[in-house]
């Protein structure tokens, strides 16, 4: 049975002690080239409209040159271990990754999540794999690099590569992606955790922005691709998330999400690194706060409807 005592909310079947009068924590992972303190910003946003909430901005490595020259499978390892240093996160947490941020976030959901994500909100992540390097250098430039980003040196040494996924060169990329091609669970060999684990969630939040200057194609933050032999440009054909076997045989729990509409999408009018700045914060308004706001009642409902794996190991 649950009851709430002295404004905590006891589930007696579950063991789960948290606090009623608060939203649950919320953990920030930042991007590319960024550390944590560009994302601080968000967390006093966060603290400015649910006071009382916790939040952890997390920095991986060095934060800046880690986050291009350390290996992504690295990086989301460091990330879990981050979390699990952690024991205000132990009962749960929202997460919010930004730009490349984002795929470390879901990198944790999908390979640990043993203190569980609740909600997982992505702003303008390329979730759906990065061709293109920017507005300013032609699409012939990154055509012509066809497997440089594969080799075995560059997909060691470069976190970009790792989520790199050439239209021209898609067999390549199957085979020797060393990262995005396991986490979108697109090889023949399927990791059955990985659905398990994003269909955990009680919602997940894309964002993309349309005007977005990084990330290529930008529709990414959707899980959109490029097409067969179509790269950035005017002549660009975008593979919507809901046309492709990604979403079609669910290879990570999209479509479950989708057709129990815990699967949400944004659109953002901002620049890229714009996101987490006084700029873009009517686009966290818009898309995030509503879904932090969620409280710890609504969760544990949420999670005895499902009968969420943490209920589970908590009554063990």
């Amino acid at each position: 049975c649950v009851g709430v005592v002295g404004g905590v909310v006891v589930d007696a079947s579950s063991g789960i002690y948290a606090n009623a009068s608060k939203s649950p924590p919320v953990v920030l992972m930042h991007g590319f080239l960024g550390n944590a303190e560009k994302l601080m910003i968000v967390g006093e946003w966060v603290k400015q409209e649910l006071p009382g909430t916790y939040v952890r901005s997390v920095e991986v490595g060095d934060g800046a040159l880690d986050s291009a020259f350390m290996h992504m499978n690295d990086q989301v390892q460091a990330f879990c271990e981050a979390i699990y240093s952690d024991d205000n996160l132990q009962n749960g947490f929202n997460l919010i990754g930004f730009s490349q941020g984002g795929l470390i976030a879901r990198g944790y959901i999908q390979r640990c999540n043993k203190y569980p994500v609740i909600n997982f909100i992505s702003w303008a992540s390329p979730q759906g794999g990065q061709f293109g390097l920017t507005e300013a250098i032609p699409t012939w430039v990154s055509v012509m690099l066809h497997g440089v980003p594969y080799s075995e040196d560059v997909q060691n040494t470069l976190s970009m590569a790792q989520y790199w996924k050439d239209p021209y060169n898609i067999p390549t990329y199957l085979n020797a992606s060393t990262f995005l091609a396991d986490l979108n669970n697109e090889r023949v060999e399927k990791n059955p955790l990985y659905k398990e684990r994003i269909t955990s969630l009680m919602s997940m939040m894309l964002v993309y922005s349309e005007v977005d200057e990084v990330v290529s194609p930008a529709q990414s933050g959707w899980f959109g691709t490029f097409q067969w032999l179509s790269g950035p440009g005017e002549d660009a054909v975008i593979v919507p998330l809901e046309e492709q076997l990604l979403y079609k045989l669910d290879y990570i729990g999209l479509r479950t999400l989708d057709e129990t509409n815990r699967l949400a999408f944004g659109t953002s009018d901002c620049n890229h690194q714009d996101h987490p700045t006084e700029a873009c914060k009517h686009i966290f308004d818009a898309y995030t706060l509503p879904i932090l706001t969620r409280g710890w009642n609504d969760v544990h409902a949420f999670w005895k409807s499902i009968d969420h794996p943490f209920l589970k190991t908590k009554r063990q």
